[in-house]
């Protein structure tokens, strides 16, 4: 997809407003995948398992930023700028992750390293990375 037609699409898309209350996506599973999905297809959200070699997919984004792999890697959701970790969302999403009380959510949220992403609505892992990458995260 051209970056003009990508920039359209992203225009498209709501970005979650400041509020006291917990983002939906950090409650309601289906809407949290849905919105990751979308950002899969559409900004390439990945890799899928970050402790897996993914060459095609780095190649892919050291292309599309005009580096190499070194650097693209570096550019992570964990060190994004739309990557909200603040006390609020923190306390959100192990809400949302303890609604079957099935696993302890503390301990999910963090090995799993998340946050919410401000710019598509769905909780997001810190190791991972797309297209829209901003520089200077996460929010604290």
């Amino acid at each position: 997809m051209e970056h003009t037609a990508r920039s359209k699409v992203f225009l498209e898309k709501e970005i979650t407003q400041k509020s006291s209350t917990c983002p939906s996506a950090t409650l309601n599973v289906e809407e949290n995948v849905k919105n990751r999905n979308w950002t899969i297809e559409k900004f390439a959200y990945g890799p899928l398992n970050p402790d897996y070699p993914d060459k095609n997919f780095w190649e892919r984004k050291a292309e599309l930023w005009n580096t190499d792999i070194e650097h693209v890697q570096s550019a992570l959701c964990g060190n994004c700028a739309a990557f909200d970790q603040s006390e609020r969302v923190i306390s959100c999403i192990i809400e949302g992750i303890n609604e079957k009380h099935v696993a302890d959510p503390t301990d999910v949220q963090e090995l799993a390293d998340l946050g919410y992403c401000q710019l598509f609505k769905f909780k997001c892992a810190s190791r991972r990375t797309c297209d829209a990458w901003l520089y200077g995260g996460p929010i604290q």
